[in-house]
């Protein structure tokens, strides 16, 4: 044989091999995919899963639950599994049909008992043995004691390659306190994500890390160890500082007040504790399209942005006041109108007349405030000073919020010297041509009340891991000093004498003291210019005399009202939240007055003597005594002591029980083998039979009781 026909010898040889390799590799792969799971895939039966992380809770100042995670659960079931016999199925299946229309009451027994004993004949005849199986045994999840029910019954009973019960569970985020500061706290997805509030900015941080575990098919997917092959990390929890008794009350007023009016359309409020900032109640409430229920869709304390009308004022006049302003200084608001250019400045229902300058700002009187401003104010270069004391309250600091995250918050909008028009002064002097949010509005009020330091509002107070604190957020100062001390005081004296005899008469308390500033804005929408819809507020704190709380109130319209001042409108809602509020806080009431000695012994009813004797003794009370007290004894009132007298008692006459407690009347004649029947409360003034009457066992004694002498 020649070398050539040796070596082509040899590459057929190795080409027939090659292809026969290649042939085998092919039908083993074609055999694997008939075969299915479960039959020579030991090389592909093995998967990691991933272990989900139990997400943090979100809670309350206090730790009550905002928001936190439960278990539900999918149920299917395999009829097919490897060890569910035909005699396991057949003698347990009717009594499992009759425990899951118990337990799950989706379907009548008849109806369970008839999809399963079908389905169970499909997954048998069914050659590929798939299709029938992890049937669905119930369209909903269940929670946890369901599943721990339906565990007991026939057939699921056994483990999973017996009884066919496969679990899935799910995680689902609960709010248990339902809708309560629902844009705060935040919104999540199906897959558990945070979209909206805490839960979106912090989802990091609450998702925690997931761990995950090695998972072996034989008949179904179970793990491989109990060990998990890396544990997962729960999430953290955040403590807000929302206090739920606040919310719910703030959420209680504003949701009245948007039923009792059909004229209002959305409304919100924030209540902030003056020295740190941290916001206890934050509410924004809206009426659906029907304007018969409320919802909680948008966050407008925080987001909307616009003009805010004379709520503004209070920046205005501290700087007219840092100029050398007086309260007693005066100004002619002519017939309660002024015309600049092209626009007329009028006063809601101001009879007009020379005013000073605290009742300019107690009346809310626009004409007043434009003449005060343009007066100080004359020259551009003069509002070129305005604009920048403007600047200086810091207006645009107040958009970094902790519960952002490290973004920042809606900015407001406030010109430049070099965007006045001839308009402008007198326009932002009364609250118009910027916009500002109803948040930000309250951060300047809640300055004054602080002694002229502008503190950041906060709502979270601390991230805890497994209970430790790992974070926490402290008070945040924007601008140490607003104005002067003297300013400050003036200040006090003008927004306390808006409630007592300006704008605000209806959010006076007759408990405390309430100090703030009303305001009405007729809401621009572009370039159409100012719509009939207005803003309705009431900015303030209380008490007075000693802030603790700040509270803003802002209610809008439809474009169909006419009538929103915010004295008629958000002052009663704000006063009805602080009156709360001032309620349920202890330490603002006078303690009660110690016990005093008691000079003159107090009415006692008849009774049993060593009963009366106990409880004169813890009152202190001496008792004028016979010799040898019987165990009844009638009371007599001596100035300051009880006179006790035997109350005698004759075996088969009706005792007498007048003058006793109806506990007392009611043993002593059961004892004597009679019957009860009473009316009225307090002590026993009358009974019938008359004491003294013989009677039989059985016979009825009514008595009548008063409280009356």
């Amino acid at each position: 044989m020649s070398v050539k026909q040796t070596i082509t010898r040899r590459f057929t040889i190795v080409y027939i091999i090659l292809f026969l390799v290649s042939a085998g590799v092919v039908a083993q792969m074609v055999r694997l995919l008939l075969a299915g799971p479960g039959k020579h895939v030991e090389v592909l039966s093995i998967k990691t899963q991933p272990i989900q992380a139990n997400r943090g809770n979100i809670l309350a100042h206090d730790g009550r639950l905002l928001a936190t995670s439960i278990y539900k659960y999918r149920l299917f079931t395999d009829l097919h599994a490897n060890g569910l016999s035909d005699e396991i199925f057949n003698s347990g299946v009717d009594t499992l049909a009759m425990g899951l229309n118990l337990i799950l009451r989706e379907k009548t027994t008849q109806e369970y008992a008839k999809e399963l004993k079908n389905d169970r004949q499909k997954a048998l005849n069914d050659k590929r043995k798939r299709t029938y199986r992890h049937r669905a045994l119930s369209h909903k999840d269940v929670d946890y004691i369901a599943l721990k029910e339906l565990r007991q019954l026939p057939i699921l009973r056994n483990n999973p390659n017996k009884g066919g019960l496969i679990v899935n569970d799910r995680i689902r985020r609960i709010h248990p306190i339902e809708g309560m500061a629902r844009n705060t706290v935040g919104r999540t997805n199906e897959e558990g994500n945070g979209t909206s509030g805490i839960e979106a900015y912090y989802n990091n941080e609450l998702s925690g890390k997931p761990g995950y575990e090695l998972m072996e098919y034989t008949t179904t997917w179970i793990p491989v160890s109990s060990t998990p092959e890396v544990e997962p990390v729960d999430g953290c929890d955040i403590v807000s500082t929302i206090d739920v008794d606040m919310q719910e009350m703030a959420e209680g007023v504003v949701r009245e007040h948007l039923l009792r009016n059909p004229d209002l359309e959305w409304g919100t409020a924030v209540i902030m504790e003056v020295k740190t900032g941290e916001v206890r109640a934050i509410v924004n409430k809206k009426k659906t399209k029907e304007r018969d229920a409320i919802m909680e869709e948008e966050n407008y304390a925080m987001h909307y942005r616009k003009d805010p009308g004379s709520t503004f004022k209070l920046a205005s006049f501290i700087i007219m006041l840092e100029k050398g302003l007086k309260l007693t200084d005066s100004v002619d608001t002519e017939n309660g109108k002024v015309k600049l250019y092209e626009k007329t400045f009028e006063d809601e229902g101001a009879k007009g007349g020379r005013l000073s300058v605290q009742q300019v700002f107690e009346k809310s009187s626009n004409v007043g405030t434009v003449k005060l401003a343009r007066e100080i104010y004359k020259t551009k270069e003069n509002q070129k000073d305005f604009a920048e004391r403007i600047e200086a309250l810091k207006f645009k600091e107040i958009v970094n919020f902790d519960i952002f995250h490290n973004r920042r918050g809606t900015p407001p909008l406030i010109k430049s010297t070099e965007e006045f028009s001839g308009l402008t002064l007198a326009m932002m002097s009364i609250g118009y041509e910027l916009e500002i949010t109803p948040i930000q509005t309250l951060t300047l009020y809640n300055a004054v009340a602080n002694d002229g330091v502008m503190v950041h509002p906060r709502f979270l107070k601390e991230i805890r891991q497994r209970g430790d604190v790992v974070k926490t957020f402290s008070t945040q100062t924007i601008n140490a000093s607003i104005c002067s001390q003297k300013t400050l005081d003036k200040l006090h004296q003008m927004l306390l004498a808006v409630v007592e005899q300006g704008s605000a008469k209806r959010a006076q308390s007759a408990s405390f003291k309430i100090a703030g500033k009303t305001g009405t804005a007729h809401i621009a929408e572009g370039r159409g210019g100012y719509t009939n819809q207005k803003l309705s507020s009431f900015a303030g704190y209380f008490p007075a005399d000693a802030p603790k709380y700040s509270t803003i109130v802002v209610f809008k319209t439809y474009d169909t009202y006419n009538k929103s001042y915010g004295g008629a409108i958000a002052a009663p809602a704000f006063k009805e939240i602080a009156e709360k509020v001032y309620a349920r806080s202890i330490d603002w009431h006078q303690p009660i007055v110690e016990k005093q000695p008691i000079t003159e012994a107090p009415y006692s009813k008849s009774g049993k003597y060593s009963a009366l004797q106990q409880a004169l003794s813890g009152l202190n009370i001496s008792i004028k005594k016979s010799n040898n007290p019987s165990e009844w004894v009638n009371t007599e009132q001596q100035n300051d002591m009880i006179a006790v007298n035997n109350r005698g008692m004759v075996k088969n006459l009706v005792p007498n029980v007048q003058n006793m407690g109806l506990q007392d009347a009611i043993y002593i004649l059961e004892n004597a083998g009679l019957k009860v029947r009473f009316s009225g409360k307090g002590t026993i003034k009358s009974q019938s039979p008359i004491p003294g009457s013989a009677y039989s066992t059985g016979d009825v004694v009514s008595l009548a009781l008063s409280y009356n002498d």
